[in-house]
């Protein structure tokens, strides 16, 4: 898959993906966990972005449990993009499957967009601003888990 395009795959099957990865001149992998409402609210605007960017690759990598954790350290994991369990979602933008920039944490499709455009230039359609109606599906669905994570953490 050298033209864009989305897909989702799990963290032990990343290294066998690489290869059709790396072979994009630009591609997007996000890793994340599928319990995390962080994760899928990234996932959720990923669409967007392969939308506004059809020659970038935008994968999602979901990080379903040990057997993914442990493909980290095999061969043809992407090289430069470490991830751990509480660092998640972790965001990198891979030029001929090299790693040029990442970056932690949930991230609107737009804003996403914008820190795309600063490494691999302006969209062909840019993301409008605000929450896409599968961001907000999201947001809603996650609502009360998001209340519980911030009571916990005390804000």
């Amino acid at each position: 898959m050298s033209t864009g395009g989305r897909l989702d795959i799990d963290g032990r099957s990343l290294a066998g993906r690489m290869p059709e990865i790396a072979a994009a001149e630009q591609a997007v992998v996000v890793i994340g966990r599928p319990v995390c409402p962080a994760c899928q609210v990234t996932g959720a605007g990923l669409d967007a972005i392969a939308g506004a960017r059809p020659d970038v690759v935008v994968a999602f990598v979901e990080m379903w449990g040990p057997e993914d954790w442990r493909a980290r350290h095999e061969p043809g994991w992407p090289a430069g993009m470490s991830v751990s369990p509480s660092a998640v979602p972790a965001l990198a933008l891979l030029r001929r499957g090299e790693v040029v920039a990442t970056r932690f944490g949930a991230v609107p499709a737009h804003d996403l967009d914008c820190w795309i455009g600063e490494h691999f230039g302006p969209a062909a359609t840019p993301v409008p601003e605000g929450v896409t109606p599968a961001e907000q599906d999201v947001l809603d669905r996650t609502a009360a888990r998001r209340a519980q994570h911030d009571a916990v953490k005390g804000r």
